[in-house]
């Protein structure tokens, strides 16, 4: 496979994650360009022919979000497939769980980070990892608080979109330990059903006040399929009365994942 591959992400981007790791899996050696948060907006139209991140050039073709970057890297390196059979049950159904995971779940974890933001502008910081950004840490710094202030806005966050996500967290859970009982997902061979909830896993993992009720359930399994997230906010940022005070679910094990997996 000698196809010239750029892949365009955001520091602690889960749907970037996702790609990262089918590039991974694929044996796909690709670039990776970090982008500043939100410059997206400007940089993405020029460079792949969108305004948010994973964005994708490959051989001067451009392709913008998770999905269609991961059919198109099926279409490019055939194994190990990220879908199932076609034309089979468990394809439709991985198809179905992977939608779900991007247009629903993905957002929750995103706005209960923008809210735990604006609350506390300096844990933005520890999400930028090992990216390589265009500008000094310091001049980064001083703009945290804007960037919370914009983010929030781009992604419609507020008190109130993170307390409803709070409060139906638990049946999220719920329902991906059902398609992981199932065999839908958690498979022998991962899918991009997977990747894409598991990325958002990891994400809501590095919440320190959500951390435990994650490792609490099978759901952690899917986590392994990444390296740990740099990046915490801390306990106690989000409002003790916001959190969600339903149990694990009676089927839910203790997963396999550990702490350093699900958080810093």
């Amino acid at each position: 496979m000698t196809a010239n591959v750029r892949l365009y992400v955001s520091p602690a981007s889960h749907p970037c994650a996702a790609v990262e790791a089918a590039l991974r899996l694929k044996a796909i050696e690709f670039e990776r360009v970090d982008l500043l948060p939100l410059s997206s907006l400007l940089v993405g139209p020029l460079r792949y022919g969108g305004t948010t991140v994973p964005g994708m050039r490959i051989d001067g073709e451009g392709i913008v979000g998770s999905r269609a970057i991961m059919r198109r890297l099926d279409a490019l390196v055939a194994e190990p497939p990220l879908l199932p059979e076609a034309g089979s049950e468990l394809r439709r159904r991985v198809l179905d769980v992977e939608r779900w995971g991007d247009e629903i779940l993905q957002g929750v974890p995103r706005r209960i980070l923008d809210v735990g933001f604006l609350r506390d502008p300096a844990a933005m910081e520890s999400y930028v990892g090992d990216a390589e950004l265009p500008l000094p840490r310091a001049l980064l710094r001083a703009a945290l608080p804007l960037t919370a202030r914009l983010m929030a806005l781009k992604n419609r966050a507020s008190e109130e979109s993170a307390r409803t996500d709070l409060r139906e967290l638990p049946a999220h859970l719920d329902r991906i330990d059902e398609w992981i009982a199932e065999g839908v997902l958690g498979g022998e061979r991962t899918s991009a059903a997977d990747l894409q909830i598991g990325s958002s896993l990891r994400l809501l993992g590095t919440i320190a006040d959500l951390r435990e009720q994650l490792l609490a359930r099978p759901a952690a399994e899917l986590v392994r399929l990444f390296p740990p997230l740099q990046g915490e906010l801390p306990a106690g940022v989000i409002p003790g009365a916001w959190l969600p005070q339903r149990p694990v679910s009676a089927g839910a094990g203790v997963g396999h994942a550990g702490a350093g997996q699900l958080g810093a």
